[in-house]
């Protein structure tokens, strides 16, 4: 079914009711001027696909860092891209830690650029399509990686892939939360971040099966495989779930906006009390930000500007607080302390197990707890984990109990991590902004996250060389500062 934009009784009220916004060229252009409805289901069934169509986007963010963990010790993988670098024996130990750290973070800072553009992108041609173009740069840009002869081509379709990856991580947070209820939007974000991680955790584990066919190059184009598999699949769902009811609503699509909400929270019945509700809400939040005029960029540092700085900080301590040293290089690290390249494949998909089941306490705690408290435990308890980790590192032991002792933190690390600093920051900037400001809010906390994990890939394999686990300290003291900060900046609960 093809609708226009609904001339009914809401949609004039809003368009004659406040001021219209003059398009540029270029949204002039691009703006869908029809919405089609191909979805063939409703109700539960399609609130929880559209919730899983997100989810699976920022899922293959965690499957690619897991993919990268697993390859830097497959001796194919680092002998065929990494030959020119001191890695023509299959290991790492005589790599320049900078070419490492470019291989791992050239992703990061093209996702940055990526989430800046998807912010504006998404408010002229609706957050599905933006999903449906990062799907799109992921499939092709994994092929490139795949049949890569070198490292600069390597390099190359991996920062390229970046951009896809900041088109999902900008536009999925703002799809949960614009189809959820009110009262459950950390329950939706909570699973969206289960997802993200279980994509890390499936990584993981495909890097331990395909491990086994060495020294068949598939050891390590295997798990390329499976990513072209789920980018196309996330490509196709694209094509049969619904826009979000808000995008709809403040682009003049009225009917479809209402119907979209009938179709998520009741089966398609209009007429239903809470339905009605909901798009009451959803209207006059629109009419009364249309009448504002969208945010431009400046409004984000001067209106906006204490929501913009919890976006941005939030988003930057959940990288310097220091997921992103494990999820990348927890194998060359359990590696290096003393197990085998297999077992430490073995151990860092175990490790996955806990990290993934301790998200789902978020899908509870973020809408009971509060964000704030959640924030501040969080960071105090994974500064005491931290100082353990270096602890066992640095400590004169023998090398199993150092290997066990490392390890074992780490996981509890995870887990900390897992139902607070992991999801919370994606929470917040998704829901303090409102629907004028939303995108440009989302796209700048988006935008510090990867410019952040870009600089703990890059600058990680360089600090372990230099302080060796010491460097732990000073992610634990980054950990103490965040939980400080979320004590006097955290925005509501």
């Amino acid at each position: 079914m093809v609708n226009k934009p609904s001339t009914d009784h809401n949609a004039i009220v809003l368009q004659e009711g406040v001021p219209t916004e003059k398009m540029g060229w270029l949204e002039s252009k691009i703006k869908p001027k029809t919405v089609t409805a191909r979805y063939p289901i409703k109700g539960a069934a399609l609130l929880y696909a559209t919730c899983g169509f997100g989810s699976l986007g920022d899922a293959l963010f965690g499957y690619n860092s897991g993919i990268m963990s697993g390859l830097l010790v497959n001796p194919v993988f680092i002998a065929r891209f990494y030959r020119d670098y001191g890695g023509a024996d299959g290991t790492t130990a005589n790599i320049n830690p900078t070419i490492t750290g470019i291989s791992v973070s050239c992703l990061q800072l093209t996702a940055a650029l990526g989430a800046l553009i998807a912010g504006r992108l998404g408010d002229m041609i609706g957050r599905k399509k933006c999903v449906r173009i990062g799907a799109f740069i992921y499939f092709f840009t994994a092929f490139i990686q795949m049949f890569a002869g070198d490292f600069s081509t390597f390099v190359a379709g991996r920062t390229i892939q970046g951009l896809g990856v900041g088109f999902l991580s900008m536009t999925v947070p703002i799809i949960q939360t614009e189809i959820a209820a009110p009262h459950a939007r950390g329950l939706m974000v909570g699973i969206e971040y289960t997802f993200l991680i279980a994509g890390y955790m499936l990584s993981c584990w495909v890097d331990y099966g395909f491990n086994f066919l060495l020294p068949s190059d598939m050891s390590w184009q295997g798990p390329f495989i499976i990513q072209i598999v789920l980018s196309f699949v996330l490509f196709a769902m694209s094509f049969f779930l619904p826009e979000t009811p808000r995008w709809l609503a403040k682009n003049g699509f009225m009917k479809e906006s209402l119907q979209t909400v009938a179709d998520l929270h009741s089966n398609g019945d209009i007429e239903a009390e809470h339905v009605q509700h909901v798009f009451l809400e959803i209207q006059e939040a629109v009419r009364y930000e249309a009448s504002l005029g969208s945010a431009g960029w400046g409004e984000m540092f001067t209106t906006y500007r204490k929501r913009t700085i919890v976006g941005i900080t939030a988003q930057a301590f959940a990288q310097l607080n220091g997921i992103n040293i494990i999820s990348f290089y927890l194998p060359s690290t359990l590696s290096d302390a003393g197990f085998g390249e297999r077992k430490s494949l073995l151990y860092t998909g175990a490790n996955a197990i806990p990290y993934t089941a301790a998200t789902i306490a978020t899908w509870y705690l973020a809408d009971h707890w509060g964000r704030r408290p959640l924030l501040i435990l969080g960071g105090i308890l994974m500064a005491v984990l931290l100082g353990i980790v270096c602890a066992f590192t640095e400590a004169d032991l023998g090398v199993q109990t150092r290997a066990n002792g490392q390890y074992a933190f780490v996981m509890l690390y995870n887990i900390v991590y897992g139902f607070t600093w992991g999801p919370m920051p994606w929470l917040l900037p998704a829901e303090i902004f409102p629907l004028r400001s939303r995108s440009k809010g989302m796209a700048l906390a988006t935008f510090s996250n990867w410019i952040f994990n870009f600089i703990i890939g890059m600058v990680s394999p360089d600090a372990f060389d230099g302080i060796h686990g010491y460097f732990y300290v000073v992610i634990g003291g980054f950990c103490l500062f965040s939980a400080g900060l979320a004590y006097f900046l955290s925005h509501g609960r």
